[in-house]
């Protein structure tokens, strides 16, 4: 098994058929096949189905598609350390950061291209938990993301801090005058969400808080589009489906009219977090230090937790994880 074979093997299983992964590879169908057909003797599995209808993945094809996707990056990966190692050359770092989670950290995230000498920082967007997995399948090296389930807690991470949250209601609702508002008054309310598989970490914990006694069958409305969340959300609220969490400080400078944003009572708090895979790049980890710092930022709309002096910058930083028994793991 070769490097050569496993991109061959990731472009077959991408496009599903062998003839048009032979003409995205620019080499002949059959000399294509024949690879394939060497690489499953070596071991000694079938990676295809083949049918008239084109190649499926078999169970094994699934295992080797995702062990070789972390592969393939961390060769990407270490052919562009080893290009950054030069003395003129900055060492690059790609940051994924979920979504609403970049509305937070505007300020910061604008300025990391500059702000940490001799790194160069890749920022870009990813839908919730598809952060988590591109670190995890090494296609990024970090992530900015809101809790995440026990199930992603494979990776090392710290929180960042705490958002807080209040409600959207529609301009001419009877609590709209309010200073602020009771949890308990939104019982009856339909809640206007987010799509669940993309935020498992946050979308239970958000729902149990606004409607505490539990929710109707048809009292949780998904807002399916991705791609302009949370502004979706918002036209959804001011269109008088419902009511919906907002980030204080963010959903009331966003361009929907018709809506007014207010605090909770008791306040809705949010952790987020930053996560790589072990061992940190000393890159990693002064990227890691640079948002552990800029949290304090009175400007960012994040509290951040107490941390211990000294934990967020020197020669390395103090990760805290979000349990109730509380791992510290010193990084040096």
């Amino acid at each position: 098994m070769d490097l050569r074979q496993l991109r061959y093997f990731l472009t077959v299983a991408e496009e599903r058929r062998f003839s048009s992964a032979a003409r995205r590879l620019h080499i002949a169908a059959p000399s294509l096949s024949q690879q394939i057909r060497a690489l499953e003797r070596d071991l000694r599995v079938t990676l295809f189905d083949r049918t008239p209808g084109g190649a499926e993945l078999t169970s094994a094809g699934r295992v080797l598609a995702e062990r070789a996707r972390v592969i393939l990056a961390e060769v990407d990966r270490a052919r562009q350390d080893v290009r950054s190692a030069g003395p003129d050359r900055r060492e690059q770092v790609a940051l994924r950061v979920c979504t609403m989670a970049d509305r937070v950290l505007d300020g910061p995230l604008r300025t990391v291209g500059l702000a940490i000498p001799g790194i160069e920082v890749f920022v870009t967007s990813s839908p919730g938990d598809d952060a988590v997995e591109a670190v995890r399948q090494a296609r990024a090296d970090a992530a900015v993301v809101w809790n995440r389930p026990q199930e992603h807690r494979d990776l090392d991470g710290v929180v960042l801090g705490s958002v807080l949250f209040g409600i959207v209601l529609p301009l001419g609702h009877p609590l709209a005058d309010r200073a602020e508002i009771p949890v308990a008054g939104l019982g009856h309310e339909a809640a206007v969400m987010f799509p669940l598989s993309p935020f498992a970490g946050i979308w239970q914990r958000t729902v149990d808080h606004l409607l505490p006694r539990g929710a109707r069958p048809g009292q949780v409305v998904v807002e399916p589009d991705l791609i302009n969340s949370p502004e979706a959300m918002l036209r959804a609220v001011a269109a008088g489906s419902g009511v919906a969490p907002g980030i204080l400080g963010v959903a009331e400078h966003m361009d929907v009219s018709g809506i007014v944003v207010l605090p909770l009572d008791p306040p809705l708090l949010l952790d987020l977090e930053v996560v790589w895979r072990r061992p940190a790049r000393p890159a990693v980890r002064r990227l890691v230090d640079y948002l552990l710092e800029a949290v304090d930022n009175p400007e960012v709309l994040v509290s951040a937790p107490r941390r211990p002096a000294g934990g967020a910058g020197g020669q390395g930083f103090r990760i805290t994880f979000s349990q109730p028994s509380a791992l510290f793991l010193k990084m040096s």
